[in-house]
């Protein structure tokens, strides 16, 4: 029988291709799951520096409400009893964590938040808080404060809520009382929920 070497080279060359095409599928496939954990890994991320930011805007609002005298955020005047009081402990209230409320008095109780990112109006890591009256603050990453907001109008990356909850000793004095803050982000992606951050402190008079 004679021998073909042609026969052979093509049968080592075919083997060879189907080895070079299964590589290659076996590299797609793998770039494929990098790329994939990749997004997935940078939207983690973004997550987090969310979280801890509203996480870091709800702490200062706490912060500022308790750096105020207890008498002032106790003070009956601004507080009306609680339609939904589950005791004591939560008599009265002032103030709404799900929506934009005023006080009998007319304190406000919420205020809006803009973050500067890359490329913005002003430098990135400058934030403006923008009161219900127009109002506002804005603080830069180098340091310095000043009045007014840069950024257009309607643009809001962070709403920020608070309420004030009394128990009902007859003396105001003696109240316990509960501060809530929430922070939400109103940049959100279609289908998710938005990220939010609630925190609160207990004070008394003592």
């Amino acid at each position: 029988m004679e021998h073909n070497p042609n026969k052979t080279a093509t049968s080592e060359s075919g083997f060879t291709l189907i080895e070079a095409v299964i590589a290659m599928l076996v590299t797609v496939v793998g770039l494929v799951s990098l790329a994939g954990m990749f997004m997935l890994a940078m939207k983690t991320n973004a997550s987090s520096r969310n979280f801890t930011t509203a996480t870091t805007l709800a702490q200062d609002k706490l912060e500022q409400l308790g750096a105020d005298s207890f008498q002032k955020l106790v003070d009956p005047a601004k507080m009306t009893a609680n339609p939904d009081r589950k005791g004591t402990d939560d008599a009265y209230i002032a103030g709404n964590l799900e929506r934009d409320a005023t006080g009998a008095d007319g304190s406000y109780y919420y205020d809006k938040i803009i973050l500067a990112g890359r490329d913005d109006v002003e430098p990135e890591g400058t934030v403006t808080v923008v009161k219900p009256d127009g109002s506002a603050e804005t603080r830069r990453p180098d340091g310095s404060i000043s009045t007014g907001n840069p950024f257009p109008e309607g643009r809001v990356t962070y709403s920020r809520r608070w309420v004030l909850v009394s128990s009902n000793e007859d003396n105001a004095a003696d109240r316990r009382l509960t501060i809530a803050v929430r922070v939400k982000s109103e940049l959100t992606q279609a289908g998710k929920l938005p990220e939010q951050v609630d925190l609160y402190t207990v004070l008394s008079n003592q």
